[in-house]
């Protein structure tokens, strides 16, 4: 729910209703002290994901079903038993021609877990490899390797030792990441090589920070693609393509997610009226803000305040 960063009670994940920022930067609500999270759960395939990125690793083991992500411009494929991976701070989303239910085992964790006081140089180059070779990363590692169901071996370890309230659990929890990083490694065969392509990415990232900011303050107007690109000083069609290539989405459909989630929290308030929320997120006509709302969360925004002041609710009880 657009009201909580945490996963609902009832297991269902839907990081559509997380709160993702102008940049489309998801922060998960780790433990400051102890940024790592184990979690089994449901979620819809079907339910449209915003694409999004992120600081903190995130490995998914798939129980049933199919998951299609798209990773940046890529689709990649998660059958069952697979394992799929993501380390660098891609805009990605699992997309609707996933499965309708789905069932997953997950690992999260920052790389300040691994990162000692003072840094220790073995410690911080088991993430290295991985940054040194972003673009060719493949995401999926397939069932048959035999190296998924060893990953959710460890990942199911790691759950039991959560939350790690002691020096030896803290210990084993950081072990048992290591070894899922070993296993990871040696079937992508990665080697170290220059960040070059890491640090590209992130100065791309940088780049189109002014962009964010200008969405960030000025949604509840209207913008257009020639608005944004005179943030970066770019031609309208120079901007549309790199900001394609930078999200993996186009600047509209990315405007109106932005909006959208906008507008979702808006509606767990029933003070404002829903005929206003639309107004309130950049949609001056409400009968397409109502088409973009049921489009993007597959239903009304009438019916997700009822769903969301329902959730609301329940967690008071």
């Amino acid at each position: 729910m657009a009201t909580s960063n945490r996963v609902p009670a009832n297991g269902q994940f839907l990081v559509s209703d997380f709160q993702v920022n102008a940049e489309g930067v998801h922060v998960w609500p780790f433990e400051p002290q102890f940024p790592i999270d184990a979690i089994k759960h449901n979620l819809s395939g079907r339910h449209p994901f915003r694409m999004n990125r992120h600081d903190y690793v995130e490995i998914v083991y798939l129980n049933s079903g199919e998951l299609v992500w798209q990773v940046q411009d890529n689709c990649v494929r998660e059958q069952r038993g697979d394992l799929f991976v993501m380390l660098h701070p891609k805009y990605h989303r699992v997309t609707e021609h996933s499965s309708k239910q789905v069932t997953a085992e997950s690992l999260f964790f920052h790389p300040e877990l691994l990162r000692s006081r003072p840094a220790c140089k073995d410690e911080s180059e088991y993430l290295v490899p991985f940054f040194s070779r972003d673009a060719e990363f493949a995401h999926v590692v397939p069932r048959d390797t035999a190296i998924p169901t060893e990953v959710l071996d460890l990942i199911r370890r790691i759950r039991k030792e959560l939350p790690a309230t002691t020096d030896c659990a803290r210990l084993a929890v950081k072990t048992y990441v290591k070894m899922i990083l070993v296993h990871i490694l040696n079937h992508f065969a990665i080697s170290e090589e220059p960040l070059l392509r890491s640090d590209r990415r992130h100065r791309e990232l940088d780049r189109f920070k002014p962009v964010f900011e200008f969405l960030d303050h000025n949604y509840s107007e209207p913008i257009s693609p020639g608005d944004a690109a005179d943030t970066l000083n770019m031609s309208p069609s120079h901007f549309r393509r790199a900001f394609k290539h930078l999200t993996g989405q186009s600047f509209v459909p990315y405007l109106n997610h932005f909006r959208i989630e906008k507008a979702q929290q808006l509606l767990a308030n029933p003070d404002i009226p829903i005929s206003e929320v639309g107004l309130e997120v950049g949609f001056c006509d409400q009968s397409y803000f109502g088409l973009i709302f049921r489009r993007l969360t597959t239903m009304t925004p009438r019916q997700y305040r009822q769903r969301a002041l329902a959730g609301s609710r329940n967690s008071r009880n």
